[in-house]
């Protein structure tokens, strides 16, 4: 197949495009800094420059659709809103346009509505309505139109993973940055919560699988397993051969300590340590988040998080990020 992907340099993509490679996939990747690469064409653009858009998708037959981006910042992110819906909208008609196949949507579970959190969730849950510009609703409104978007020689499949964690994390992401933290100590306690973790080469591989299986017009939770912060901590103590044992602090000294981390954050020009989105999504995560539609249609097989956080920490420790 002749395929087109955004978002290829993250880290889904620097997973997803060695497969696509391997199965003999012709590849062309929307990047900003086109380099040479046998078998891979790249395009210069983004998202919001229509005529990039438009040879990026140009012959192709299917389009997959990884660019987003991602923010836990507490302000209306109307930048993050804009990249991300305008993005999907323009990046879809032009695909349409070309008369692609197939479009494959990667959403986000944030996009969907968790309460109650300790309730059933499945694709039947609620869209996030929650007010303002900030990521959630931006991912919630680009599923939707997507999903919209579907129609007869236009094929729509919209893939919704939880929290994305596991080996090959290059830059390295919001999670891998907390297990290097944890593993290497720099972390004094812990905050209440947790979320799903789910192995980035399982979400690679469902969306590998996606090209040729899957209904058109669904949505597919791609969920793993749940885990405290506090059960992560202890997962990478038994990887690490010694128990960490950390403190997880009240949810009122966490919020209370929230104007002092934003100054630290001023003085220093570097992001704040966390942020009242950030503990938010910690709280209101669901526990029982169901991927028995994607396992049935899209063959998708999570692995244990066992497996997957002792695979990360030695892909850590061969790269450099731990001591």
């Amino acid at each position: 197949m002749k395929i087109a992907i955004t978002g290829a340099s993250g880290f889904i993509g620097s997973v997803l495009v060695p497969l696509l490679r391997a199965d003999g996939h012709t590849l062309r990747l929307l990047t900003r800094s086109p380099r040479t690469q046998d078998g891979i064409t790249f395009i210069k653009g983004d998202l919001l420059h229509e005529e990039s858009l438009k040879t990026l998708v140009a012959g192709v037959d299917v389009v997959i659709h990884l660019a987003a981006i991602i923010s836990i910042d507490d302000r209306a992110g109307e930048d993050t809103f804009r990249v991300n819906t305008s993005g999907t909208s323009l990046l879809l008609a032009a695909a349409k346009a070309a008369g692609v196949q197939r479009f494959i949507h990667i959403s986000s579970v944030t996009a969907f509505n968790q309460s109650p959190y300790e309730g059933h969730m499945n694709e039947s849950r609620a869209l996030a309505t929650t007010t303002g510009h900030n990521y959630d609703t931006s991912k919630a409104a680009s599923q939707a139109t997507a999903l919209a978007a579907n129609d007869t020689g236009f094929e729509v499949i919209v893939l919704a993973p939880t929290a994305v964690t596991g080996p090959f994390d290059y830059k390295p992401s919001l999670l891998g940055k907390a297990v290097i933290n944890i593993y290497n100590g720099k972390i004094p306690a812990l905050f209440p919560g947790g979320v799903d973790f789910v192995d980035v080469r399982d979400v690679a591989a469902a969306i590998v699988s996606s090209l040729t299986r899957g209904t058109p017009g669904s949505a597919y939770l791609l969920s793993g397993q749940w885990l405290s912060l506090q059960s992560l901590s202890e997962e990478i103590g038994v990887v690490n051969g010694r128990k960490i044992s950390l403190t997880t602090i009240p949810l009122w000294l966490v919020f209370g300590m929230l104007p002092l981390v934003r100054f630290w954050s001023r003085i220093t020009g570097g992001p704040p340590y966390y942020t009242k989105q950030s503990v938010h999504n910690l709280i209101y995560s669901n526990k029982n988040i169901d991927s028995s539609r994607a396992r049935s249609e899209l063959q998708f097989n999570p692995r244990p998080f066992s497996e997957t956080i002792r695979d990360m920490i030695t892909w850590f420790r061969q790269n450099g990020f731990l001591k």
